[in-house]
C-alpha cells in the first residue's frame, strides 16, 4: 500500500484532567471508525511514565482519505469540546509520513 499516510502526534493533557480527556478520545475513535472508510487505523495510546502524555497513530488510505479525516464534524466537535472542558496544554505536535513501499 504505497502513498499511505502515517499520522503520530502528540497531545498533553492539561493538569488534572488526564482522565477527562481518554475518554473523549475513546469517543473520537468510535466516531472515526464509524465515518471514515479510507482511515486505517486510529489509535490513541496514553504513556505509561506520564498519563497526561498521549500519541495517536493513524494511517489514512491516500490524501483524500485524510482531507475527508481533517474536515470531519466529528473531528470540529472534539475540538471545540477539547478547547472548551480545557482539557488539554499546549499545542498538538503532529508528524506525517508517507509510506516508501507496499
Amino acid at each position: 500500500m504505497a502513498d499511505v499516510l502515517t499520522v503520530v502526534a502528540k497531545i498533553r493533557a492539561a493538569k488534572g484532567k488526564g482522565d477527562a480527556l481518554a475518554a473523549i478520545l475513546k469517543e473520537q475513535v468510535a466516531a472515526v471508525r464509524k465515518a471514515e472508510p479510507g482511515c486505517l487505523i486510529y489509535r490513541p495510546h496514553r504513556s505509561t511514565k506520564d498519563p497526561d502524555l498521549f500519541v495517536f497513530y493513524e494511517q489514512y488510505k491516500d490524501d483524500a482519505a485524510f482531507d475527508l479525516h481533517r474536515k470531519a464534524p466529528h473531528l470540529v466537535a472534539y475540538r471545540e469540546r477539547r478547547e472548551k472542558e480545557g482539557l488539554t496544554e499546549g499545542r498538538a505536535e503532529v508528524e506525517i509520513y508517507r509510506s516508501l513501499t507496499d
